[in-house]
């Protein structure tokens, strides 16, 4: 689970690289939360969680498709010549 939220960077300036770190350790929480009390039920005082009906992936895949619809897809980049 730890690299699955994992930003791949060349940013060099620890403080960007912590907020990237927060970020992914917001998410895990937020789809552990959503699992839990969402796709999980309780029997004979234990709980079953269901994780395999909403996985971590599915969830970072949910927030990209948002992101990108929102903000669009960079599929070509057109440098300067000179």
């Amino acid at each position: 689970m730890k690299n699955q939220c994992r930003i791949k960077t060349t940013i060099k300036n620890p403080t960007i690289r912590l907020l990237f770190v927060a970020l992914a350790f917001l998410i895990i929480n937020v789809w552990i939360y959503l699992v839990w009390h969402y796709i999980s039920r309780l029997k004979r005082s234990t709980r079953q969680v269901f994780s395999h009906l909403f996985t971590l992936k599915q969830m970072l895949e949910f927030l990209r498709q948002v992101i990108d619809r929102n903000y669009g897809v960079a599929c070509e980049i057109y440098l300067p010549s000179g």
